[in-house]
């Protein structure tokens, strides 16, 4: 079996999809596109990683590589077992690929000091927002699934490529990332899992 990851060492997407491989043991290599997009533009015909190359099939996207995985791969699980549940990891996976994506991008275009006043507000209703979440709880549904993996990965982009901490105040915020950090193994919030 053969497996390569192409990808980009600082994106949230493929640290995400880097994660769910280690967590389900799958052995891949890893080409960074940085120096190079040429092989990624000739396996794919795009641009945009993460995209997997898994025994010749092509891949694009975190998400669809994840629950290709899972179909693949089905030790250690990525989502929970009740359907419920399932349909509500993957709508927090979604809310935070998109939304608190946005809220991030943001903050790290702002030019201005207004606009970066402006991104740091809004993304501060999404810090209080987890904060309240992850009050009282380790793992949103018992064990690490793709809406832990995806909030994290999101939000550790924030230390690993934005130079950007989460303020102070979101103790139980702040908590559950160094719950999450320690439970990856990262030395520290600022290093990236590989």
């Amino acid at each position: 079996m053969s497996i390569t990851l192409y990808q980009s060492a600082t994106s949230m997407f493929c640290e995400k999809v880097r994660i769910v491989m280690r967590m389900k043991n799958v052995p891949f290599e890893i080409f960074d596109v940085r120096p190079n997009r040429q092989p990624l533009i000739d396996f794919s015909g795009q641009r945009k990683v993460p995209v997997m190359d898994y025994n010749g099939k092509c891949v694009i996207d975190s998400t669809f590589i994840s629950a290709f995985l899972e179909e693949q791969h089905p030790q250690n699980g990525i989502y929970p077992d009740k359907p419920s549940d399932k349909g509500l990891a993957l709508m927090l996976e979604d809310w935070a690929d998109e939304v608190l994506n946005l809220a991030i991008r943001t903050l790290r275009h702002a030019e201005t000091p207004e606009a970066k006043k402006e991104a740091e507000a809004g993304l501060g209703i999404h810090f209080r927002t987890l904060d309240q979440f992850f009050a009282g709880r380790e793992f949103i549904f018992g064990r690490m699934t793709i809406a832990d993996i995806a909030i994290f990965t999101q939000l550790h982009y924030l230390y690993t490529a934005a130079n950007y901490e989460i303020p102070a105040t979101h103790k139980t915020l702040l908590g559950w990332m160094d719950f999450m950090r320690r439970y990856l193994k990262l030395e520290s919030l600022k290093a990236s899992a590989t």
